[in-house]
C-alpha cells in the first residue's frame, strides 16, 4: 500500500536467515500488465499523512507509528494497473504489503469516492454475496474502509479467476488521498478460508508457474521506461545479469508476509557495518524505511545530509550511491531515486531535498519502491522465495 508520517516516514520490520541460489529463468508463457504512476489527488495535512501507514503493519508490530507520502505522476515511487470484476473495470495498486483486494461499492457515497469506478453488484451476472460479508479495513487516521464481501470473477492480466472473494468498500476514507480505485494485496495468505488472488490462481491452476515480475519504469531517468508487472513468468529483457532468490525469514514469525534479510547497507561501496535485518519488499510502499541507527549511519555518510523535523534532507544534487545487500549481493540505487523532489509533500529548504530513505520506529526494514525501481524483482508463490535483478529500461 502506501503510507507516510510527520515529514519523515513509516515502519519497519522482521528477521532472519536467507538462503538462495542464482538462477537464470525466462519463461515466454507470462502476461505483461502495464502500470501507471498514482497521481496525488490533493493536498494532506502533515498531521494526516503521519498516521496513514500506522495500521497496514499493525499486526507485526503491535502499536501505531508513521504514515504514506502521496505520490505525484512520475515520481517513481508508486505504481497501480487494471483489473476487472464482474464485467466492470477498476484500477489498483498492486501491493505485494497487503493481503485484500478491495474497490468502491455503488453505494459509497459520492463525497468520498467522486470520480472513482464503483463496482455495481446489479450489473455483474457472476456475484455472488459472502455468507461472511463484513469487511473493513483501517490505514490510520481515522482513514477507514468498510463495506461487505462478495464473490466474482475477476480477470487479472486476461485469465479470469472465478469465484474471488472482493471487499466492496461502502465508506471509503482511503479514496480521496489516492488516484486508484482500490488494492489488489499480493501478500500470502495465512490460512484458506480467504484465499487471495494468487492462491486461487494456483487452486483454478490457471498459470504454470505462480509468480509475479515487477519492471517499475523509471521517469525520472528515462521518461520512455515502461512500467510493467509480468503475471506467471519472467520477462528476460527487464533485467542484466543473473536473478538472484532469496528464502522468507520465519513465517512462524511474519506470517503472510514478504520478508526477507536485509544484509547490509553500503555508500558508494563502504559498508555502514552490516545490517542482518528482517525486511518487507512492499510494492505498495513509496521508500525505504529502516532501524533509526542504521538508517542514520546511511545518511551520515552522504555530504551535506541533515535531519530536521523528523526527516532526513540530502543535497538535491546529490551524486552519492546508496546500495542495499541481499544475499551478499549490492544492488545500486540511483541518486536520482534516492532524491524526493515533491514540492506539495516536502517542501524545499533551498538546495534540499527529501531522502527517499527514513527512519522507522522499529527495527526492521520496509523496502518500497524508491528501490524496487533499481531492480527487477520477483515474487515467487510457489517456491516462497523473492528475487531480484539489476533492472534496465524497456523503452515504449
Amino acid at each position: 500500500m502506501k503510507f507516510y508520517w510527520n515529514f519523515v516516514l513509516f515502519i519497519a520490520l522482521m528477521i532472519l536467515i536467507t538462503f538462495s541460489n542464482v538462477i537464470s529463468i525466462s519463461d515466454s508463457n507470462y502476461i505483461t500488465i502495464e502500470l501507471f504512476k498514482r497521481e496525488s489527488k490533493k493536498s494532506i495535512s502533515p498531521e494526516k499523512r503521519r498516521a496513514l501507514m500506522a495500521k497496514k503493519y499493525y499486526k507485526l508490530f503491535k502499536r501505531d507509528s508513521v504514515i504514506p507520502l502521496v505520490n505525484e505522476v512520475n515520481a517513481d515511487l508508486s505504481y497501480y494497473g487494471q483489473i476487472t470484476i464482474g464485467g466492470q473495470n477498476f484500477t489498483v495498486d498492486f501491493d505485494t504489503g497487503s493481503f485484500d483486494l478491495w474497490v468502491p461499492e455503488i453505494q459509497c457515497n459520492s463525497s468520498q469516492c467522486g470520480a472513482l469506478n464503483r463496482f455495481d453488484p446489479s450489473k455483474s451476472p457472476t456475484f455472488v454475496p459472502s455468507r461472511n460479508s463484513n469487511f473493513s479495513a483501517s490505514y490510520g487516521a481515522g482513514v477507514t474502509i468498510s463495506g461487505y464481501r462478495g464473490h466474482d470473477t475477476v480477470i487479472f492480466g486476461g485469465i479470469s479467476v472465478i469465484n474471488q472473494t472482493v471487499g466492496l468498500a461502502i465508506v471509503d476514507g482511503f479514496s480521496s488521498l489516492y488516484e486508484e480505485d482500490g488494492i489488489l494485496g499480493l501478500s500470502i495468505p495465512i490460512d484458506n478460508t480467504n484465499p487471495g488472488i494468487m492462491q486461487s490462481i494456483k487452486t483454478q491452476k490457471l498459470l504454470n508457474q505462480t509468480l509475479i515480475g515487477f519492471h517499475l519504469g523509471r521517469y525520472k531517468l528515462n521518461a520512455t521506461d515502461k512500467s510493467y508487472m509480468n503475471l506467471g513468468g519472467i520477462d528476460s529483457n527487464a533485467y542484466v545479469g543473473n536473478i538472484v532468490y532469496n528464502n522468507l525469514v520465519s513465517q512462524s514469525q511474519y506470517s503472510g508476509t514478504w520478508t526477507i534479510t536485509l544484509g547490509d547497507a553500503q555508500v558508494d561501496g563502504v559498508s555502514i557495518g552490516g545490517v542482518n535485518s528482517p525486511a518487507l519488499i512492499d510494492t505498495g510502499t513509496p521508500f525505504i524505511l529502516g532501524n533509526s541507527t542504521q538508517v542514520s549511519k546511511i545518511l551520515a555518510m552522504i555530504p551535506g545530509s541533515s535531519f530536521n523535523n523528523g526527516t532526513w534532507w540530502i543535497p538535491c544534487g546529490t551524486t552519492n550511491v546508496v546500495s542495499l545487500v541481499f544475499n551478499n549481493i549490492s544492488y545500486q540505487i540511483s541518486p536520482t531515486e534516492l532524491i524526493i523532489t515533491n514540492n506539495a509533500i516536502f517542501p524545499l529548504n533551498v538546495s534540499t531535498c527529501a531522502s527517499a530513505i527514513q527512519q522507522s520506529m522499529f527495527n526492521g526494514w520496509v523496502v518500497g519502491a524508491a528501490f524496487l525501481s533499481n531492480v527487477y524483482s520477483v515474487f515467487d508463490f510457489d517456491n516462497s522465495k523473492i528475487g531480484f535483478a539489476e533492472t534496465k529500461a524497456v523503452l515504449n
